[in-house]
Protein backbone atom coordinates (compact mmCIF):
# COMPACT_ATOMS: atom_id res chain seq x y z
CA UNK A 1 0.00 0.00 0.00
CA UNK A 2 3.04 2.19 0.38
CA UNK A 3 4.01 2.05 -3.16
CA UNK A 4 0.56 2.47 -4.52
CA UNK A 5 0.37 5.38 -2.79
CA UNK A 6 3.58 6.73 -3.93
CA UNK A 7 2.77 6.02 -7.20
CA UNK A 8 -0.75 7.57 -7.00
CA UNK A 9 0.90 10.86 -5.33
CA UNK A 10 3.30 10.98 -8.39
CA UNK A 11 0.62 10.98 -11.09
CA UNK A 12 -1.21 13.92 -8.58
CA UNK A 13 1.86 16.07 -8.39
CA UNK A 14 1.82 16.70 -12.58
CA UNK A 15 -1.30 18.39 -12.45
CA UNK A 16 -0.91 19.77 -16.48
CA UNK A 17 -0.21 16.57 -17.55
CA UNK A 18 -3.38 14.98 -15.86
CA UNK A 19 -5.72 18.32 -16.05
CA UNK A 20 -5.11 17.99 -19.84
CA UNK A 21 -5.52 13.91 -20.25
CA UNK A 22 -8.96 14.97 -18.54
CA UNK A 23 -9.70 18.25 -19.78
CA UNK A 24 -9.13 16.44 -23.49
CA UNK A 25 -11.26 13.44 -22.64
CA UNK A 26 -14.29 15.54 -21.62
CA UNK A 27 -14.22 17.50 -24.85
CA UNK A 28 -14.62 14.23 -27.12
CA UNK A 29 -17.05 13.31 -25.18
CA UNK A 30 -19.17 16.47 -24.62
CA UNK A 31 -18.67 16.76 -28.61
CA UNK A 32 -19.91 13.22 -28.33
CA UNK A 33 -22.94 13.74 -26.24
CA UNK A 34 -24.25 16.69 -27.94
CA UNK A 35 -23.88 15.36 -31.66
CA UNK A 36 -25.63 12.16 -30.72
CA UNK A 37 -28.49 13.83 -28.42
CA UNK A 38 -28.99 16.61 -31.48
CA UNK A 39 -29.70 13.92 -34.38
CA UNK A 40 -31.95 11.40 -32.40
CA UNK A 41 -34.07 14.55 -31.41
CA UNK A 42 -34.21 15.43 -34.96
CA UNK A 43 -36.71 12.51 -35.62
CA UNK A 44 -40.32 12.86 -33.54
CA UNK A 45 -39.37 9.48 -32.05
CA UNK A 46 -36.51 8.83 -29.97
CA UNK A 47 -34.18 5.74 -31.90
CA UNK A 48 -34.59 2.28 -29.35
CA UNK A 49 -30.46 2.61 -29.89
CA UNK A 50 -30.16 6.07 -28.02
CA UNK A 51 -29.17 4.55 -24.40
CA UNK A 52 -27.11 2.39 -25.77
CA UNK A 53 -25.55 5.22 -27.87
CA UNK A 54 -25.19 7.03 -24.69
CA UNK A 55 -23.54 4.61 -22.39
CA UNK A 56 -20.89 3.98 -25.38
CA UNK A 57 -19.52 7.29 -25.65
CA UNK A 58 -17.70 6.94 -22.47
CA UNK A 59 -15.38 4.01 -24.60
CA UNK A 60 -13.59 7.03 -25.63
CA UNK A 61 -11.84 7.02 -22.13
CA UNK A 62 -10.08 3.90 -23.30
CA UNK A 63 -7.64 6.02 -25.33
CA UNK A 64 -7.00 8.13 -22.87
CA UNK A 65 -6.49 5.20 -19.76
CA UNK A 66 -3.85 3.40 -22.41
CA UNK A 67 -2.50 6.69 -22.24
CA UNK A 68 -2.14 7.23 -18.90
CA UNK A 69 -0.64 3.51 -18.31
CA UNK A 70 2.22 4.46 -20.46
CA UNK A 71 2.89 7.60 -18.87
CA UNK A 72 2.95 6.01 -14.83
CA UNK A 73 5.20 3.52 -16.63
CA UNK A 74 7.76 5.97 -18.95
CA UNK A 75 7.38 9.46 -17.03
CA UNK A 76 10.27 8.41 -14.30
CA UNK A 77 12.65 6.93 -16.98
CA UNK A 78 11.92 10.38 -19.12
CA UNK A 79 12.80 12.77 -15.86
CA UNK A 80 15.70 10.56 -14.63
CA UNK A 81 13.61 9.19 -10.91
CA UNK A 82 13.59 5.80 -12.03
CA UNK A 83 16.74 4.96 -10.20
CA UNK A 84 15.70 6.55 -7.12
CA UNK A 85 12.82 4.26 -7.01
CA UNK A 86 14.53 1.58 -7.65
CA UNK A 87 17.18 1.66 -5.35
CA UNK A 88 14.31 2.40 -2.45
CA UNK A 89 12.53 -0.85 -3.65
CA UNK A 90 15.49 -2.87 -5.11
CA UNK A 91 12.55 -5.48 -5.80
CA UNK A 92 12.06 -3.85 -9.38
CA UNK A 93 8.79 -6.19 -9.25
CA UNK A 94 6.92 -4.85 -6.46
CA UNK A 95 7.44 -1.23 -8.54
CA UNK A 96 5.76 -2.73 -11.76
CA UNK A 97 3.16 -4.14 -9.42
CA UNK A 98 2.60 -0.56 -7.59
CA UNK A 99 2.51 1.16 -10.76
CA UNK A 100 -0.16 -1.53 -12.25
CA UNK A 101 -2.39 -0.78 -9.09
CA UNK A 102 -1.76 2.91 -9.91
CA UNK A 103 -3.11 2.56 -13.32
CA UNK A 104 -5.94 0.76 -12.72
CA UNK A 105 -7.29 3.45 -9.93
CA UNK A 106 -6.26 6.41 -12.56
CA UNK A 107 -8.25 4.12 -15.51
CA UNK A 108 -11.50 4.35 -12.52
CA UNK A 109 -10.85 7.96 -12.32
CA UNK A 110 -10.97 9.03 -15.65
CA UNK A 111 -13.86 6.82 -16.48
CA UNK A 112 -15.91 7.99 -14.28
CA UNK A 113 -16.43 11.57 -15.79
CA UNK A 114 -16.72 10.26 -19.23
CA UNK A 115 -19.50 7.86 -18.04
CA UNK A 116 -21.43 10.34 -15.67
CA UNK A 117 -21.09 13.65 -18.84
CA UNK A 118 -23.16 11.87 -21.13
CA UNK A 119 -25.99 10.00 -18.59
CA UNK A 120 -26.27 13.36 -17.01
CA UNK A 121 -26.65 15.42 -19.98
CA UNK A 122 -29.03 13.36 -22.10
CA UNK A 123 -31.15 13.17 -18.47
CA UNK A 124 -31.80 16.71 -18.71
CA UNK A 125 -32.31 16.32 -22.63
CA UNK A 126 -34.54 13.97 -23.47
CA UNK A 127 -34.94 12.55 -19.71
CA UNK A 128 -38.46 13.39 -19.28
CA UNK A 129 -39.69 11.77 -22.87
CA UNK A 130 -41.40 8.30 -22.39
CA UNK A 131 -39.19 7.03 -25.47
CA UNK A 132 -36.17 7.31 -23.99
CA UNK A 133 -34.56 4.42 -22.03
CA UNK A 134 -31.46 4.20 -19.87
CA UNK A 135 -31.81 0.18 -17.93
CA UNK A 136 -30.32 -2.43 -17.55
CA UNK A 137 -28.39 -2.96 -20.85
CA UNK A 138 -27.23 0.12 -20.51
CA UNK A 139 -25.57 -0.21 -17.02
CA UNK A 140 -24.09 -3.40 -18.30
CA UNK A 141 -22.09 -1.32 -20.92
CA UNK A 142 -20.94 1.17 -18.45
CA UNK A 143 -19.84 -1.53 -16.17
CA UNK A 144 -18.00 -3.03 -19.08
CA UNK A 145 -16.30 0.39 -20.09
CA UNK A 146 -14.62 0.16 -16.83
CA UNK A 147 -13.39 -3.17 -17.03
CA UNK A 148 -12.16 -2.71 -20.72
CA UNK A 149 -10.26 0.79 -19.41
CA UNK A 150 -8.60 -1.25 -16.68
CA UNK A 151 -7.38 -3.86 -18.92
CA UNK A 152 -5.98 -1.49 -21.46
CA UNK A 153 -4.67 0.42 -18.84
CA UNK A 154 -2.26 -2.69 -18.05
CA UNK A 155 -1.49 -3.13 -21.54
CA UNK A 156 -0.19 0.80 -21.61
CA UNK A 157 1.91 0.51 -18.46
CA UNK A 158 2.96 -3.07 -19.79
CA UNK A 159 4.16 -1.58 -22.68
CA UNK A 160 5.67 1.57 -21.79
CA UNK A 161 7.70 -0.38 -18.79
CA UNK A 162 9.11 -2.74 -21.57
CA UNK A 163 9.89 0.29 -24.42
CA UNK A 164 10.78 3.20 -21.52
CA UNK A 165 9.02 5.56 -24.33
CA UNK A 166 5.72 7.67 -24.48
CA UNK A 167 6.33 7.90 -28.22
CA UNK A 168 7.14 4.71 -28.85
CA UNK A 169 4.33 2.95 -26.92
CA UNK A 170 2.23 5.13 -28.72
CA UNK A 171 3.26 4.37 -31.83
CA UNK A 172 3.52 0.98 -31.48
CA UNK A 173 -0.41 0.98 -30.00
CA UNK A 174 -1.86 2.49 -33.02
CA UNK A 175 0.13 1.05 -35.13
CA UNK A 176 -0.90 -2.30 -34.17
CA UNK A 177 -4.35 -1.53 -33.62
CA UNK A 178 -4.92 -0.13 -37.22
CA UNK A 179 -2.62 -1.05 -39.57
CA UNK A 180 -1.20 -5.00 -38.49
CA UNK A 181 -3.90 -6.73 -37.13
CA UNK A 182 -6.23 -5.52 -40.01
CA UNK A 183 -3.50 -6.95 -42.21
CA UNK A 184 -2.80 -10.10 -39.90
CA UNK A 185 -6.61 -10.75 -40.24
CA UNK A 186 -6.96 -10.63 -43.71
CA UNK A 187 -4.18 -12.61 -44.11
CA UNK A 188 -4.68 -15.10 -41.87
CA UNK A 189 -8.75 -15.04 -41.25
CA UNK A 190 -8.07 -17.92 -38.42
CA UNK A 191 -6.41 -15.05 -35.96
CA UNK A 192 -9.28 -12.96 -35.34
CA UNK A 193 -10.54 -14.68 -32.55
CA UNK A 194 -6.90 -14.13 -31.16
CA UNK A 195 -6.12 -10.47 -31.98
CA UNK A 196 -6.65 -7.93 -29.37
CA UNK A 197 -8.66 -5.01 -31.16
CA UNK A 198 -11.81 -7.47 -31.61
CA UNK A 199 -10.88 -8.75 -27.64
CA UNK A 200 -11.37 -5.26 -26.40
CA UNK A 201 -14.62 -5.40 -28.54
CA UNK A 202 -15.81 -8.17 -27.12
CA UNK A 203 -15.26 -7.19 -23.38
CA UNK A 204 -16.93 -3.84 -24.33
CA UNK A 205 -20.04 -5.56 -25.44
CA UNK A 206 -19.45 -4.28 -29.30
CA UNK A 207 -21.49 -5.78 -31.92
CA UNK A 208 -20.25 -7.48 -35.13
CA UNK A 209 -19.12 -10.71 -36.68
CA UNK A 210 -15.32 -10.57 -35.84
CA UNK A 211 -16.05 -9.93 -31.83
CA UNK A 212 -15.70 -12.41 -29.99
CA UNK A 213 -18.12 -13.41 -26.99
CA UNK A 214 -17.25 -12.04 -23.39
CA UNK A 215 -15.98 -14.66 -21.98
CA UNK A 216 -13.30 -15.43 -24.97
CA UNK A 217 -12.56 -11.88 -25.05
CA UNK A 218 -11.43 -11.73 -21.69
CA UNK A 219 -9.57 -15.26 -21.75
CA UNK A 220 -7.28 -13.51 -24.65
CA UNK A 221 -6.40 -10.25 -23.38
CA UNK A 222 -5.64 -11.89 -19.73
CA UNK A 223 -3.11 -14.26 -22.07
CA UNK A 224 -2.18 -10.47 -23.63
CA UNK A 225 -1.54 -9.05 -20.55
CA UNK A 226 0.18 -12.62 -19.02
CA UNK A 227 2.75 -12.51 -22.06
CA UNK A 228 3.30 -8.40 -21.87
CA UNK A 229 4.08 -8.69 -18.25
CA UNK A 230 6.42 -11.01 -18.09
CA UNK A 231 8.66 -9.54 -20.83
CA UNK A 232 8.20 -6.13 -18.63
CA UNK A 233 9.14 -8.03 -15.43
CA UNK A 234 12.29 -9.63 -17.62
CA UNK A 235 13.56 -6.15 -19.39
CA UNK A 236 12.73 -4.39 -16.32
CA UNK A 237 15.03 -6.82 -13.98
CA UNK A 238 18.39 -6.92 -16.62
CA UNK A 239 17.37 -3.38 -17.51
CA UNK A 240 20.78 -0.75 -16.59
CA UNK A 241 19.65 2.13 -14.92
CA UNK A 242 22.76 3.95 -14.27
Amino acid sequence: MRLLGSELLKIWTAPRTLLGIVLAELAIVLLGTITTLHSATNDPVLPSSLGRDIATIAQVALLFTTLIGALIATSEYRHGTITLAFLTTPVREKVIAAKAGAALVTSVLLVLPAVLLPVVIAGVWVGGRDDYRFGGDEYELVARTFLGAALVAMIGLFLGASLKRQLGVVILVLAWLFFLEPAIGALVPETEDYLAGPAIGGVLGSTGEDIPSFGHACAVLAVYLAVLGAVAVALTRRRDIT
